[in-house]
């Protein structure tokens, strides 16, 4: 009876020992996600201002090529200034619609980090039950386990003849 209670008693520890060392892992990569939110969230920053750092320059550009094209008692000509407006006009596009993509990613994966950050924590308080339950309930009751001999067993089977 001593070697199965004690057989018992090594195997919970041994499961406390693991849940513990699967709480802690749970939680370092908890903090590594936190502080990959972190960057994420002010790399998502960034490019929405260098979005809006581009607008204004494309609205500029936008209405000057417009004022060229409608310009009064003048000719629509296609001479260098113009070309080099046309130009910068598709380059700011290309470089919005870029930068728009990208916030788009990053929102994305802002989104996916706060998905394993919720079941992250989902899984540590699971870890923490656990261990509530092992440590505290299991084990305490464990440790109440009648030492004298006088007592006897703790369930008494009937006997069945």
């Amino acid at each position: 009876m001593w070697t199965a209670f004690n057989g018992s008693n090594n195997a919970f520890n041994s499961r406390i020992a693991e849940t513990v060392d699967a709480r802690n892992k749970l939680q370092d990569q908890l903090a590594k996600t936190m502080a990959e939110i972190f960057d994420m969230e002010k790399n998502i920053e960034l490019l929405r201002k260098a979005i809006a750092d581009k607008e204004a320059p494309l609205k500029v550009a936008m209405t000057r090529l417009e004022e060229r094209t409608h310009r009064m008692n003048m000719e629509l000509c296609h001479d260098p200034a113009m070309t080099g407006l046309q130009e910068e006009v598709r380059e700011l596009q290309q470089a919005i619609a870029y930068l728009k993509d990208k916030l788009k990613r990053a929102e994305m994966a802002l989104s996916r980090l706060h998905r394993t950050k919720n079941t992250l924590q989902h899984d540590i308080s699971v870890k923490e039950n656990s261990l509530n339950v092992d440590q505290k309930t299991c084990m305490g009751m464990r440790k109440t386990f009648p030492m004298n001999n006088n007592v006897g067993p703790i369930f008494s089977m009937p006997v069945v003849c």
